[in-house]
């Protein structure tokens, strides 16, 4: 029984070498790096995947085997590490040119076939990326696809959610959150949805009162695919937040927008019971509500 087992252990760790790949790490300046992974193979694309806002690239590749599998069908893949990004996006933008320019002269692919995707904040510099590569044309690449799990995506809208989370005053944490949101927005982008409309529409990635959907609109042609674990019984119980108050309210009506306007490849996927944090905890904004192999299998076909 022993040897079986032992047997079993030594084929387990054979698995993981063969699987798994240690990352190079490639700093950018002072407080910028990411960590690249290279298939043996020719690469046919590239994959870049951007942090949330509490966390770093390393903690993402902790909780996520879309590079694995990634690598497994020969593409390369990013994970940046960005500090220190605002509501406008500029500095994730300029890194992002930095990265995929990189990526391209030293390992000769193609700049027409990178994907971008991202949680939360990742999620929020993809989206915007992307339409300004399309509104602006001022980046170095226009995106292939982009994927987000549960992105805050109207700025207006995030304002008003977080003044109710002040005023509720239920969560601590939840409050605090909202506080330092509420004086960056208005640092940011110089005053409340009131006093700097513009500057408001104009950043955010989609605007609901706005007939033509904001900078959502950039997005008609590019595939899109959205995941977003709405959580209403966890949101009740630990931030007594509402249907109202979840990123799920907007992004259903962004993916419903560009439906309308002919866009066949945007897509979201709604999970249930889903979020974990690698802790354990039961969270419904995590990176545990994308399957990789979904995700993956999407990518795949796209780049046919």
């Amino acid at each position: 029984m022993k040897k079986h087992i032992v047997t079993l252990f030594i084929v387990l760790i054979g698995q993981i070498q063969l699987f798994s790949q240690k990352p190079e790490k490639v700093i950018i300046d002072s407080t910028n790096y990411y960590y690249k992974l290279v298939p043996k193979s020719k690469p046919i694309g590239t994959i870049i995947i951007l942090h949330g806002g509490s966390e770093d690239a390393k903690g993402v590749m902790n909780q996520i085997t879309l590079d694995e599998i990634a690598l497994k069908n020969n593409f390369i893949v990013i994970f940046p590490n960005i500090e220190d990004d605002d509501f406008k996006m500029s500095v994730s933008q300029e890194l992002l040119n930095t990265i995929a320019k990189q990526i391209v002269d030293k390992h000769k692919v193609s700049k027409d076939k990178i994907f971008l995707g991202g949680l939360s904040g990742g999620g929020m510099q993809t989206i915007t990326y992307t339409e300004r590569a399309i509104r602006d044309k001022d980046t170095y690449f226009i995106p292939k696809a982009i994927f987000a799990l549960d992105p805050p995506l109207d700025y207006e809208n995030m304002y008003y959610r977080y003044q109710r989370e002040v005023e509720r005053n239920f969560s601590e944490v939840g409050v605090n959150e909202a506080k330092w949101f509420l004086e960056e927005m208005e640092k940011n982008l110089g005053g409340t949805p009131e006093t700097a409309k513009d500057a408001y529409i104009k950043n955010s990635m989609f605007s609901y009162r706005q007939k033509d959907g904001g900078n959502a609109k950039y997005l008609v042609n590019i595939p899109i695919k959205i995941y977003t674990e709405p959580g209403v019984e966890w949101q009740l119980k630990n931030r007594h937040r509402d249907l109202y108050d979840l990123n799920c309210a907007d992004i259903s009506a962004m993916i419903n927008f560009l439906q309308l306007k002919g866009n066949k490849n945007a897509e979201i996927v709604i999970t249930h019971d889903k979020g974990i944090r690698p802790n354990g905890m039961v969270h419904p904004h995590s990176w545990s509500i994308m399957d990789s192999k979904d995700c993956m299998a999407w990518i795949l076909r796209l780049m046919k």
